[in-house]
């Protein structure tokens, strides 16, 4: 794997690494009671999935999203894509973007984090943006097995199974292979929820980092934020047997509870390797008919939601705001 990331920077950043529903939301809005800046404008949650918000970066969120429409894909695509496809003409605005939003939020930070899951799928290209504007990424991994977020996915979007394996292993296996060259650490998330004090000292020591607030003067404000009602989903009901990528998502997952465990964050690169053959060959025998279905969904989604995105910031859209802040407060159509 090229590395895409050049020697020397003197800013830095953390980035949160996970799959969707994998606890990175919970993990990345701790770290805002350690003094460590995500940024002015962030998502909300919704209730009953994300109580306590996403803590993701609006408009680096959206952004994300719009390259991946640029690309022809969506969060959720299954697919490979080709041999550098970072270096695509059409991602060049939706870059420029980005760094116009990291010197905007956090030029005059300490440290900053970003925490999209969508930088999973994204980030051979987020390290050359991240590189141009000479910042060093440190990546934290949060790791939740398959079977606990596909449950979660089912629950919140209706995906089977097999759809939420596939996303979960791209997930993990793209970040991993993209971030071998930079200091990382991988954490379990229900370990996290646990342990959240030894977690963030643990992640300290690791990447080499200093929180702004130490951990100790944290802690109230910790405890406070991070309980077990957090965790939807426990890692103890996983399921057995399966076929397809359903084996290797498993195989994969137990790889990553190592990385959690031994403290070196040294990936067995050859056993990660031969995962991701695995899925190339696996996507091989997908019938031509379904890629070629799958791409044109992505592409009509692409475009719907690049227009939905459009339309949200427009000033009419702007200007409506209140008008639909009544109606929901009154639940119906004024």
């Amino acid at each position: 794997m090229d590395s895409h990331l050049q020697p020397g920077p003197c800013k830095q950043a953390l980035v949160i690494v996970g799959m969707h529903r994998s606890g990175t939301s919970a993990s990345t809005g701790a770290l805002s009671c350690l003094g460590v800046n995500l940024g002015p404008r962030l998502y909300r949650g919704h209730r009953g999935i994300n109580d306590k918000g996403y803590f993701e970066h609006s408009d680096i969120a959206d952004t994300n999203d719009e390259a991946l429409f640029a690309l022809g894909s969506s969060w959720d695509d299954i697919l490979l894509r080709k041999e550098s496809w970072w270096r695509e003409s059409a991602l060049l605005p939706y870059a420029e973007k980005i760094r116009k939003f990291i010197r905007r939020d956090f030029s005059h930070s300490e440290l900053w984090a970003v925490k999209d899951p969508r930088v999973c799928r994204l980030l051979p290209w987020w390290l050359e943006i991240l590189s141009s504007e000479q910042i060093r990424p440190h990546f934290l991994f949060v790791i939740r097995s398959p079977e606990a977020v596909h449950r979660s996915l089912e629950r919140r979007d209706g995906f089977s199974r097999e759809k939420s394996y596939w996303l979960w292993t791209l997930h993990y296996l793209e970040a991993e292979r993209a971030s071998r060259a930079c200091p990382r650490v991988f954490v379990d998330f229900d370990h996290f929820i646990d342990h959240p004090l030894e977690s963030f000292q643990r992640i300290a020591g690791e990447t080499g980092l200093s929180y702004p607030i130490a951990v100790s003067e944290a802690r109230p404000c910790l405890e406070k934020f991070l309980s077990r009602d957090l965790r939807h989903h426990k890692n103890d009901a996983e399921i057995t047997g399966g076929e397809g990528i359903v084996p290797v998502a498993h195989t994969l997952h137990r790889q990553l509870l190592n990385l959690t465990q031994d403290g070196s964050a040294q990936a067995p690169e050859s056993m990660l390797d031969a995962l991701w053959q695995n899925v190339i060959s696996l996507q091989a025998e997908f019938p031509s008919l379904l890629i070629e279905q799958l791409k044109a969904v992505n592409q009509r989604r692409g475009g719907l939601q690049l227009f939905s995105i459009k339309a949200m910031r427009s000033w009419s859209w702007i200007i409506g705001k209140p008008f639909r802040y009544i109606e929901r407060w009154f639940n119906q159509d004024v």
